[in-house]
């Protein structure tokens, strides 16, 4: 899992400073609001339910979840895709770029939903190994595309302007393009969609080969009783999903609103590079941890010891990828993305220890679904939410300074974690020594 996270994660990371040039500070703006106006429906497309994949014992149980998930994701599609044609849906935005892709949200939200909820069956049924080349084949040909499209809306691929594209690559001087253009928006919002829709078909190839018998266990009865059984899911971890999304989505959001699409662009940029390396370790041990977690307690094993191995072991690797970025972050990004991307480096160095601790803790929060503790996390998300954009909104509001509202983020959120890691590590502790109590009394 973790070779093919590193490989899918290091193929954007790779192409980033040729795509920092293919393409303006204002289009990664446009498009990072696309892309949050996209996941923030997508969490919730499948009504979380592909979380609950994992949960039961039975495979006929589970692929009934399964079912249930694309029903509920095509009806959300499709609800959608009548929604942007009928509604003039990217004038809330104040952002006229968006119009001409906004058609495209119904489709990156299905196949994006899709991917993850083919994720968690293929995790379920332990094939890290399919999950990883699905993964890959996501990111190869999203890179692809966005290279492809980039070089064509920027005319490289005329005769005579391979030159001028090289010459532009080797420069500090960073983006060639200033502006938003029709060709460069659907080069990376057409990337997206597809890179989604090759990883779909992988997983679906992998499940039609293997578990193709499965399906004449799928019937309305079992999916009902199953979606009454696992109904946490759409009631409580859906809203908590958003809440997440919120965050997210509303950090963007926020930015446009009280900024330029150029901050929100250099904002992305950013996020886009911090989480690339970060993704590629974090989503390896997440995917795996919570297999394992989940298994651990219904088989009444300890899962603390696991805990206490996964937090020791993201911490060993994630100091190498932020220790450079807290000495030489504007450096670094205006070398490797030319010199208009050094304000990112500046953000990059100051979010940098909330992120480490965001990622080493992550993984390990998720112990809170399998206990059953999905109420209590939603709660903690609200608070760890209202301080980002909280501090984003003072920052802009007060100070008119980003930066200064990243400042008092990642202090506030470092306390948030602290206190986080000690809540998640206790409710585990106590539903350790509830199976060790249970285990005597059968004894």
């Amino acid at each position: 899992m973790l070779t093919g996270n590193m490989i899918a994660q290091l193929i954007p990371l790779l192409i980033t400073p040729i795509l920092s040039r293919l393409f303006s500070v204002e289009e990664f703006g446009v498009f990072a609001l696309y892309s949050s106006i996209a996941t923030f429906f997508m969490v919730i497309a499948a009504g979380r339910y592909e979380t609950a994949i994992l949960l039961p014992k039975e495979d006929k149980d589970a692929v009934n979840i399964l079912a249930l998930s694309f029903l509920i994701l095509t009806g959300l599609s499709l609800l959608l895709m009548i929604v942007v044609l009928v509604f003039p849906v990217a004038a809330l935005f104040d952002t006229p770029e968006l119009a001409d892709v906004m058609i495209y949200i119904p489709l990156t939200i299905f196949f994006g939903a899709a991917y993850r909820t083919l994720t968690y069956w293929s995790n379920r049924k332990k094939r890290f190994r399919a999950t990883s080349v699905s993964s890959v084949t996501q990111a190869t040909s999203r890179a692809g595309l966005n290279l492809f499209g980039g070089m064509y809306a920027g005319g490289y691929w005329e005769a005579g302007h391979a030159k001028g594209f090289f010459n532009a690559l080797f420069s500090s001087k960073g983006g060639m393009l200033h502006g938003v253009r029709t060709w460069g928006m659907n080069s990376l919002v057409i990337g997206s969609i597809l890179g989604y829709a090759f990883g779909t078909i992988q997983f679906v190839r992998t499940f039609i080969s293997k578990d193709r018998t499965l399906l004449k266990e799928v019937n309305g009865a079992s999916m009902r009783r199953l979606a009454k059984e696992h109904d946490k899911f759409p009631k409580i971890n859906a809203v908590h999903a958003l809440v997440d999304e919120i965050k997210n989505s509303g950090v963007t959001f926020v930015v446009s609103y009280m900024f330029s699409e150029v901050v929100l662009g250099l904002y992305s940029m950013t996020i886009r590079v911090l989480t690339l390396p970060l993704t590629m370790i974090g989503s390896a041990f997440s995917q795996v941890f919570i297999q394992r977690a989940a298994e651990m307690y219904a088989n009444k094993e300890k899962m603390v010891p696991l805990m206490y191995a996964t937090v020791r072991r993201l911490s060993f690797l994630a100091l190498p990828i932020f220790l450079p970025i807290v000495f030489f972050g504007p450096d670094l990004f205006g070398i490797i993305l030319g010199d208009e991307y050094r304000i990112s480096g500046e953000f990059a160095r100051i979010l940098t220890p909330w992120l480490f601790l965001n990622f080493v803790i992550s993984p390990v929060v998720q112990v809170t679904v399998v206990v059953g503790k999905q109420k209590e996390l939603f709660g903690v998300a609200l608070v760890g939410n209202t301080i980002i954009l909280g501090s984003i909104f003072i920052g802009g509001f007060f100070f008119h300074k980003l930066e200064y509202g990243f400042m008092l983020l990642s202090l506030l959120e470092i306390i948030f974690y602290i206190w986080l890691c000690k809540w998640v590590f206790a409710l585990a502790k106590e539903a350790d020594a509830a199976h060790e109590t249970s285990i005597e009394t059968e004894q």
